[in-house]
């Protein structure tokens, strides 16, 4: 009987141990281990996205969604997330969720992208939402956006022109008719026309004082020519010599060189009085102009001071 109830207490004990095990491994696969602090976000469409979905901040796991409830605004249907977030995690208050899929097969999880603000956001406020980033979202995204342009714009222009085409068809098919048989028609005047004309060009230009003149041409060219090339030669020695007298001379143009910046470098730290000295000299010629022109006789006379004789 002893060993009867001791092996019901040991059965018990490991069932009880295993359904303890059991929900600890749940709640660490939920993300569900610890407290949380609930935010809020909005999205359009919540595609894959249901109780339980991974929360990440910038790729890191902290949290799930707890719920989604519908918001009908505007005749426009939303979904409000809540996420439980780790507790004390920090969330500047310019992040942004996206609904994205680590992978092309993976689950969808809600990624909250860090800001840069200081400021964080306090827990129950809403962070920003930033729309779907996954593949599968964008094509479909971009398919619909193909299927709304073939059926407001590409379906209409293709009506609007077979309609055009059939009304301008028949006009246009008989203009090239005609166009076609006119060209029909005139085609041997127009060849017997060029020949005629390419026979009297033929004699005109080619005849003896042409082809004397022709000649003549070719011979100034020849003569240009070798003209061009005993320059060419004399412009080479030219550049040789230049390239010897360089090269012979190279200490010189250094010193000379050396020469040349230290008198600019002096003209350079003397300019400011130089300047100031000359702009004072054109203020008093200024001057004395003003006066010449206001008393000629300044010359001779001199200018008088206010208390004495008159300055020479």
């Amino acid at each position: 009987m002893r060993n009867v109830r001791t092996n019901y207490a040991v059965v018990g004990g490991f069932v009880l141990a295993m359904t303890i095990a059991m929900i600890v491994v749940v709640a660490m696969l939920t993300g569900r281990t610890g407290a949380t602090d609930t935010y809020l976000t909005t999205f359009g469409n919540v595609t894959g996205v249901k109780f339980g979905t991974k929360v990440s901040y910038e790729g890191f796991v902290v949290g799930q969604v707890d719920d989604i409830v519908p918001l009908r605004e505007d005749g426009v249907t939303r979904y409000q997330l809540k996420l439980a977030i780790r507790q004390g995690w920090p969330v500047p208050k310019d992040s942004i969720t996206q609904i994205t899929a680590p992978g092309l097969l993976a689950a969808v999880i809600v990624d909250i992208k860090g800001g840069y603000s200081s400021d964080l956001l306090k827990p129950g406020t809403e962070i920003t939402s930033g729309g779907n980033a996954n593949l599968f979202a964008m094509m479909s995204a971009v398919a619909g956006q193909v299927s709304d342009l073939s059926q407001t714009t590409l379906k209409p222009l293709l009506v609007t022109l077979n309609a055009e085409i059939g009304k301008a068809a028949p006009q246009l098919l008989a203009n090239l008719a005609a166009v076609t048989g006119d060209l029909a028609e005139k085609t041997p005047r127009i060849t017997a026309d060029v020949q005629r004309m390419t026979g009297t060009l033929s004699n005109q230009v080619v005849t003896d004082a042409n082809a004397q003149r022709m000649a003549k041409t070719l011979e100034n060219v020849s003569q240009l020519s070798g003209g061009l090339d005993d320059s060419r030669r004399k412009l080479d020695n030219a550049i040789t010599t230049i390239d010897k007298v360089v090269a012979g001379n190279r200490d010189t143009m250094d010193a000379t060189l050396k020469d040349l910046r230290y008198t600019l470098q002096t003209v350079a730290r003397s300019i400011d009085s130089v300047t100031y000295n000359l702009e004072g000299t054109t203020r008093n010629f200024n001057e004395f102009s003003r006066q010449l022109r206001d008393n000629p006789a300044v010359l001779i006379n001199g200018r008088r001071t206010e208390d004495g004789p008159a300055k020479q």
